[in-house]
């Protein structure tokens, strides 16, 4: 739809200033072209050739060799491929773009472009579709009806006749065949390479005689995996940008939250200069929707056909398109193994992580580092052995999300601490009380967590929700239908669930957060106050204002937020990864304190205060022994979710959710509560596959805390699916290990008591 907010040029020849809309796909222009990606249609081959077919007027077609720069952006340590050159490493990935005037016409002619690879590398791959798996390791098969069947997926693919080649697929000899076999396999070797590792050792496992006679003397031992892969939606928009040059400035509209590093991008793929590049951030549609640095190669590719076409360009990834390259997040299978002691003492644990990061993921140590820090949650154990590797798979290239770094981590640690407490026969409250200590100075773990009045919050929301109580009455329901599943009962069948967070902030593992976090303000000679900080959400600038208010004793209206002293909004990296409002909010009450004082003595107006972190907060964490605090400030969650199933249908009701927080001192308590309850139904929508499960009953409930604030957002992502799994769990009289949960295939029929497929 045309912008109608833009006029047209004025008899002196100016031009109205440029819009910045809310979504990039509201963006147009004059003679704007639309654009689609040519994809490669297998996850491993060599190319070796692309035919083209003669493209109507005004359209156009791109690859690697038509960029002006380098075909690669770096992110941190490492460099991902615009465009595909040679070896296709991912399936899907793109290997050109498609420019033209109309929309439908430029997806239309992306499946006449034909690729083809040679013989020996993609046969490998086709075989591995036409015999159902998912990765090309497998056993390369020698019949002829085989070949039939894969020249049949070829040309489904829009690949040559691999009999065309200089390898005839028909007449394959088993030398060649063992040659290709030889070659896959050392392929899929890379494939699942291992990029990021991190191991924590305390206690026994420094010795290995200790473990085994621990493990085998302890009364308990219990083990499970657990994977949580739920993916939260993005209606909006899917991914994309736009842009277009004027005067030498290449303007881009997209929804990146890295402006700093997609501008640099940019200026090395397409050669110009950064000061002649513009970004203008739009609506990110949601938390996970761009990847942090993923739309940057949307962005480039698009550019490039701006820039080579002289015209608007518009690239925006088909819905499909969207749901299968942006994933959010990564894969992550996480599996616990505890020595127990019939008094709940939890005496030794063994953790196993593994991440699947896709072809690539710049962030790969930093996902391990996060999930080796909360996979023990909140306890405090004195021997624990944690192993967290991150592979590569021929996958599209994943990303990292705040949100769902520590909650994968959460629901392992916390079914697993479910599972225990059902074990010994212990109520789970208890269990997590009784393995938590008070005093960080008492704990043997190597991360201590500023948690606050964490037992108190545990406290509380059993007390709200009745848990003890409901958990051993459904407890012993569970226990008198469990011989009896074929039996319908008419009663509903219940369960309930408890899970509990740590949500830190101001992640100490990265120099980025203790170096560059300052904040400054300024008391204006007219009695206003101007924040100099990158402008944050609407919410956060509406708890900020009314923070700067009552401190300094002006009206919200006298408050603005200023990104020019900290030059603009270009952070060097996305303040989402390391959760640093908090930071923020802190170092601005500091700043406001000390303006009242000078303001109190009189002194010449304006009045500047700026405020950093001190050196001395290096030192809370050590990251050569990779122990100590990781994070500036933690917010800490219980909740409890109550579960009710139809005897007939097994339908699940959610009947009430009960979450207490202690986030130190709550400074807009409606914006907070709304924030829970729209991450509770965020959670909601994507618990069970194909379902969003309603709740009207939820109660929040804050510790009343003078401390200073913390942040809160990412807490309900790490407990409510936890106590979700584990209420459900109890209903079921099974085990849940994964989510989102199937009812299909998980139905009780089909399962035993220990959890696993009958």
């Amino acid at each position: 739809m045309p912008d109608k907010a833009k006029k047209k040029n004025d008899k002196k020849g100016k031009r109205e200033p440029l819009v910045v809309h809310e979504y990039y796909t509201d963006c147009t222009k004059p003679d704007m072209l639309y654009g689609a990606l040519v994809r490669g249609p297998v996850s491993s081959g060599t190319i070796v050739g692309i035919s083209v077919p003669e493209l109507p007027e005004g359209y156009a077609f791109f690859t690697a060799r038509d960029i002006p720069g380098k075909n690669a952006m770096r992110t941190l340590a490492s460099e991902t491929p615009i465009f595909c050159t040679e070896r296709v490493s991912y399936f899907g990935e793109p290997v050109g773009i498609i420019v033209g005037p109309d929309e439908e016409a430029v997806y239309e002619l992306t499946s006449k472009i034909e690729i083809e690879f040679d013989s020996a590398t993609v046969e490998s791959a086709l075989r591995s579709v036409a015999k159902g798996y998912a990765l090309p390791a497998v056993t390369l098969p020698k019949e002829k009806s085989e070949s039939k069947k894969l020249l049949k997926i070829a040309h489904a693919m829009h690949i040559d006749d691999p009999a065309d080649t200089s390898v005839p697929l028909a007449k394959e000899s088993d030398d060649v065949l063992e040659k290709e076999s030889e070659a896959l396999a050392e392929h899929t070797v890379k494939a699942r390479e291992v990029v990021a590792e991190r191991t924590v050792k305390t206690g026994c496992f420094l010795s290995e005689g200790k473990v085994k006679a621990l493990f085998k003397n302890a009364d308990h031992t219990v083990s499970g995996t657990w994977v949580q892969n739920t993916v939260q939606p993005s209606w909006p928009e899917t991914n994309g940008a736009f842009c277009f040059t004027e005067n030498g400035i290449l303007t881009v509209f997209a929804p990146t939250q890295w402006p700093l590093y997609l501008k640099s991008a940019l200026s090395a793929s397409l050669k110009i200069a950064e000061d002649r590049i513009v970004i203008k951030g739009t609506n990110t549609s949601g938390h996970d929707a761009n990847g942090m640095w993923r739309n940057a190669t949307l962005v480039i590719q698009a550019s490039l056909a701006s820039y080579l076409t002289g015209k608007p360009v518009k690239l925006s990834l088909s819905r499909e398109e969207h749901k299968t390259f942006m994933k959010p997040g990564v894969a992550v299978s996480i599996a616990c193994e505890s020595a127990v002691s019939k008094e709940g003492d939890i005496l030794a644990t063994k953790i196993s992580i593994e991440a699947d990061v896709g072809y690539c993921n710049p962030f790969a140590q930093e996902i391990v580092d996060r999930l080796a820090i909360a996979s023990c949650g909140v306890y405090d154990i004195p021997n624990i052995l944690i192993s967290a590797k991150a592979r590569t798979s021929p996958s599209s290239p994943t990303s990292v999300f705040a949100d769902i770094i520590d909650a994968q981590a959460f629901f392992a640690i916390e079914n697993h601490l479910q599972q225990i407490a059902e074990h010994i026969n212990m109520l789970p409250p208890e269990l997590r009380i009784k393995n938590m200590r008070s005093s960080s100075k008492e704990r043997a773990m190597p991360f201590t967590f500023r948690t606050g009045k964490a037992l108190g919050a545990i406290a509380n929301a059993v007390k709200m929700s009745d848990y003890n109580r409901k958990y051993a009455a459904f407890k012993i329901d569970a226990a008198e239908k469990s011989d009896s599943l074929d039996t319908f009962f008419a009663l509903p069948i219940r369960g309930i669930g408890s899970a509990c967070a740590f949500g830190g902030s101001g992640y100490l593992n990265n120099d980025l957060v203790t170096e560059k976090q300052k904040v400054s303000v300024t008391l204006e000679e007219d009695g206003t106050v101007t924040i100099h900080s990158p402008v944050p959400s609407a919410t956060i600038s509406d708890i900020w204002t009314k923070l700067v208010s009552s401190l300094l004793k002006v009206p919200s209206s006298a408050v603005s937020i200023s990104p020019e002293e900290q030059g603009g909004n270009d952070l060097p990296t996305p303040s989402s990864i390391y959760g640093n409002l908090s930071i923020t909010t802190q170092l601005l009450h500091q700043c406001c304190t000390e303006l009242e004082k000078k303001k109190a003595a009189k002194q010449t107006l304006p009045i500047t205060v700026k405020k950093g972190l001190p050196p001395a907060i290096k030192k809370l964490w050590n990251k050569e022994n990779f122990s100590g605090v990781p994070f500036y400030t933690s917010s800490f969650g219980c909740a409890v979710v109550e579960i009710e199933l139809d005897p007939y249908t097994y339908k699940e009701r959610i009947k009430g959710i009960w979450i207490t927080i202690d986030c130190g001192q709550v400074l807009e308590l409606r914006a907070a509560e709304n924030t829970i309850r729209i991450a509770i139904q965020q959670e909601l929508a994507q618990l069970v596959k194909g379902e969003t499960i309603l709740c009207d009953g939820v109660h929040i409930s804050f510790v009343q805390s003078d401390s200073p604030p913390s942040q809160i957002g990412n807490l309900v992502h790490s407990i409510i699916p936890a106590a979700f799994s584990a209420a459900l769990s109890q209903a079921l009289g099974f085990c849940i290990r994964e989510l989102p949960y199937n009812a299909e295939t998980m139905h009780p029929k089909t399962q035993n008591l220990s959890g696993e497929n009958a």
